[in-house]
């Protein structure tokens, strides 16, 4: 009788918590269930917000809110500007101290106090010192150009893009639009142009994507910028000869807050802001 007993009660508490999961399952799934309606509702006003009309009204503020953005981005490019000229000025400080060692020690050198491989040490960091000065130069200059390209540019992102062969003056931006498809690859053939023609090299400020492009976060890896201006001589010889080949370019002739002139001819598709996805 006893194990009867024992054998009901272990009955009965198999079904107890059978009952027990059960209700645990049910209310799981219930719970789910409402999570993915209120994420679903969620989806579906997120694609209200993304779809909304774009009236006048609307059409006015998404406006005002690109020129914010452009505005925002001028002054970043400023800091950053800011940041490099600071950078050059310990840059300079350093290459004068090494210039100074150098001087110091073909002194010693001669007097017989010093190896030569101590100057040559000396020299070698002089060197290192204005490597670091050029480079950061390159940066300030890379920085004025994309600064002039995004100051110029009057007509919104959302534009429809303009048709091959077209050629527009607006202000301090010359933009043509050819039909040949560019490659950097193809930069050989106008450097080979500008060599015939001024008996020197294309004086390239920036070939594709650079650090100054990563930082900035513009696309510049199909372009190259050359500075020249474009109302000189040599520039007007190689707006020329890019539309004769039907390359595209975008010639800046405009000038920066500051000493720079950001003055330059782009060449290749123009750069467009990184997305990050």
């Amino acid at each position: 009788m006893r194990m009867d007993f024992q054998q009901i009660s272990r009955s009965a508490a198999m079904s107890a918590l059978a009952l027990i999961l059960s209700a645990s399952a049910s209310a799981a799934f219930s719970q789910s269930r409402a999570q993915r309606q209120s994420r679903n509702r969620s989806v579906a006003q997120t694609r209200v917000i993304i779809s909304a009309p774009t009236g006048e009204a609307e059409q006015k503020r998404l406006a005002d809110t690109a020129n914010q953005s452009r505005a925002d981005l001028i002054v970043a490019f400023g800091d950053y500007r800011e940041s490099l000229e600071r950078v050059l000025e310990l840059q300079k400080k350093d290459e004068a101290r090494a210039a100074e060692l150098v001087e110091k020690r073909k002194a010693l050198l001669g007097l017989g106090a010093i190896s030569r491989r101590e100057l040559e040490e000396s020299e070698q960091s002089l060197v290192a010192a204005q490597v670091r000065m050029s480079e950061t130069r390159k940066q300030i200059e890379e920085t004025d150009n994309l600064v002039a390209e995004v100051d110029a540019a009057e007509l919104p992102a959302s534009i429809a893009p303009e048709p091959k062969e077209s050629f527009r003056t607006a202000g301090a931006m010359v933009r043509y639009v050819g039909a040949s498809r560019w490659a950097l690859s193809d930069f050989g053939k106008v450097d080979a142009f500008f060599r015939l023609k001024f008996g020197k090299p294309l004086p390239v400020s920036a070939m594709g994507q650079s650090e100054t492009h990563n930082r900035l976060g513009f696309d510049h890896r199909l372009a190259v910028d050359v500075a020249v201006h474009p109302d000189g001589a040599e520039g007007q010889a190689l707006i020329g000869h890019l539309r004769g080949q039907g390359i595209s370019f975008i010639a800046i002739r405009l000038p920066i807050r500051g000493s720079a002139t950001g003055a330059h001819i782009h060449i290749g598709p123009a750069s467009k802001r990184i997305v990050l996805r």
